[in-house]
């Protein structure tokens, strides 16, 4: 398979469908902020986890 290389917002679209699959609950049941108002070290874990499952997901998911 071809390698394609990840969307520049890939963390902001994770986040907004954890968000969308939890009712825009964080896990303790509040109310999750919008994705402008995470912060830059939230937001760069959110990046760096969706990179690394769609790094994932290229390599057949080794």
């Amino acid at each position: 398979m071809p390698y394609n290389p990840a969307p520049g917002n890939i963390g902001q679209r994770a986040y907004a469908a954890y968000a969308e699959s939890t009712g825009g609950l964080t896990h303790d049941g509040k109310q999750m902020p919008p994705w402008e108002d995470l912060g830059d070290a939230v937001q760069t874990a959110w990046n760096a986890a969706a990179y690394t499952v769609w790094n994932a997901a290229q390599d057949g998911g080794r």
